[in-house]
């Protein structure tokens, strides 16, 4: 039996030592598309590679429209501006001065994701060193409304969301990027804006500078 038990005592160590590689290999990958981004006087977010000259970041943490610094790595910075954003969906989009060689982000589908799936939020310090916090996924739900706006999915992990995390990614066990996090939808709360409603807003912005919104208008006229 104690045989047996030293065998099940190992079998666990190494399921154990077999996820947190894995969870360190997925963060360690989707690390290297995420950014920090000073937009706002002593405050820090994260940022999303999107392109090599654009950068999705979270719209409430951005306060400047020029002279954004994005740290891309430890000693390596490059200055970005603001190219538009929509705040009820909380997502902005930086235009960069430059190229950079960060890769683009790799998005993922979150539609087969299930309540209770381990995941992982990554981000970057004001230093640039990569940062992440893992937990479940606590909730989903479909297409939800924010004001005018769709948001394909309600994506609610249960993890902590530390300054400078609202624009990082979420991350699935196999390293593809689920979305973007964020605490400024709901206050108080970790939410995630899944990776199909990023691309569809991100590549409006691009195009026009915003989202346009539909509106029903009156006109007052004499008879």
């Amino acid at each position: 039996m104690r045989l047996k038990g030293k065998v099940m005592h190992s079998s666990r160590m190494n399921t154990w030592q077999q996820v947190s590689k894995e969870i360190s290999e997925a963060a360690g990958q989707a690390g290297k598309s995420i950014v920090a981004v000073d937009g706002r006087s002593g405050h820090t977010s994260s940022g999303i590679v999107w392109r090599a000259d654009s950068i999705l970041t979270a719209a409430h943490a951005i306060r400047h429209e020029a002279n954004i610094g994005v740290i891309v790595e430890p000693g390596r910075s490059i200055q970005a501006r603001l190219a538009g954003r929509d705040r009820s969906t909380d997502i902005a989009l930086l235009k960069l001065d430059r190229e950079i060689e960060a890769p683009p982000v790799q998005f993922g589908s979150p539609s087969s994701l299930a309540v209770g799936e381990l995941t992982v939020a990554v981000a970057r310090t004001r230093r640039g060193n990569i940062v992440a916090s893992a937990g479940i996924i606590s909730g989903l739900m479909g297409e939800w409304q924010v004001g005018r706006t769709r948001i394909d999915q309600f994506i609610r992990p249960d993890l902590n969301l530390y300054p400078g995390f609202s624009g990082g990614a979420l991350v699935s066990s196999d390293g593809s990027v689920l979305g973007m996090n964020t605490s400024g939808l709901i206050r108080g709360r970790a939410i995630t804006i899944p990776s199909s409603t990023l691309v569809r807003v991100a590549e409006e912005i691009a195009a026009k500078g915003h989202v346009a919104r539909p509106y029903i208008g009156l006109v007052m006229q004499p008879v």
